[in-house]
């Protein structure tokens, strides 16, 4: 038997034991801080906090639960543990609404020993949102109700929500799954994607590609840093994608009628009912009569008609 082998395989071992053990001991913390707060239907939730991330999850239930917790160096601290004299915390209801906040006091906190606090949110379904944080990620699941999110630090992704979204990061990743509503979604620094959005959705990122799979309504989407690939199943009125660091790939019904205008270093479509002007780099025109607008253009890739 190769030792060689046999020590890397050990090793590796060890390192997904010490994953596992790190990931448990992490869900299992008891938070530094809890509170509940009954609430009546359609609430509103406004979550803030300096430095971690923001988890809200709907269920069957008539009460805000918020959780706090604090960590520093990644490490989790006990409750009564930490000095945070320099935060301000608040945990209250006013009204309908229910605020969770962590604000530092000034700049004297910054450093490799300052605090890390993240909230964890149980609320019921039908709620609204405002979820702000400058330094994490940001995770919202099974809401009905407008929901706005925006990070400085980190990626979202929102999933089963029946209602609007309005999301914003400079430095990730957007996901979101399973939407009722019109998405708005924008990033200076990674990839969007989007699946399953009924309402239409705008879509713009400057550091990466957009991936949209199975949308109705209305579709913009741009960027400067990668390819767009989109699937649009019941178009509305336009269908705008731009981008000009890489290809585009859109996917519509066969026999939905269109105005076109593509654009890009090489055309590749298979035109149904054509009126107007194909050329190898271009296409001009209607199809099956004229009806949705569909624009895409891009300066650094071809584009690709596909059909349901």
């Amino acid at each position: 038997m190769n030792k060689g082998l046999s020590l890397n395989t050990t090793k590796f071992g060890i390192f997904i034991l010490a994953v596992i053990v790190s990931s448990t001991a992490l869900f299992a913390q008891e938070p530094y801080m809890e509170q509940s707060f009954s609430v009546n239907d359609d609430a509103r939730l406004v979550v803030e906090t300096s430095g971690g991330s923001i988890d809200v999850e709907g269920s069957n239930t008539d009460a805000v639960r918020v959780e706090m917790y604090v960590k520093r160096r990644g490490r989790h601290i006990a409750p009564g543990e930490a000095d945070l004299d320099n935060w301000e915390i608040t945990l209250e209801k006013n009204g309908n609404t229910v605020y969770a906040k962590a604000k530092r006091k000034g700049r004297s906190n910054w450093g490799n020993n300052t605090y890390n606090i993240s909230f964890k949110v149980f609320t019921p379904i039908n709620i609204s949102s405002d979820i702000r944080t400058s330094g994490g990620s940001i995770s919202m699941e099974n809401l009905v109700g407008n929901q706005n999110a925006k990070t400085s630090g980190g990626s979202i992704d929102v999933r089963q929500i029946g209602g609007d979204i309005e999301v914003n990061t400079s430095g990730g990743q957007i996901t979101v799954e399973e939407i009722e509503g019109f998405v708005d979604a924008k990033t200076s620094g990674g990839r969007i994607r989007a699946s399953n959005v009924t309402g239409g959705i705008n879509a713009k990122t400057s550091g990466g590609g957009i991936n949209l799979d199975n949308i109705s309504g209305n579709v913009e989407a741009k960027t400067s840093g990668g390819s767009i690939d989109a699937e649009v199943v019941e178009p509305m009125d336009y269908i705008e994608l731009r981008t000009s660091g890489g290809s585009i790939s859109i996917t519509v019904p066969k026999d939905a009628g269109f105005d076109l205008d593509l654009d890009g270093n090489r055309v590749r479509a298979d035109l149904v009912d054509f009126r107007g002007e194909y050329e190898r780099d271009e296409v001009e025109g209607t199809m099956n009569g004229g009806g949705t607008k569909l624009k895409a253009r891009t300066s650094g890739g071809s584009v690709t008609l596909r059909y349901l």
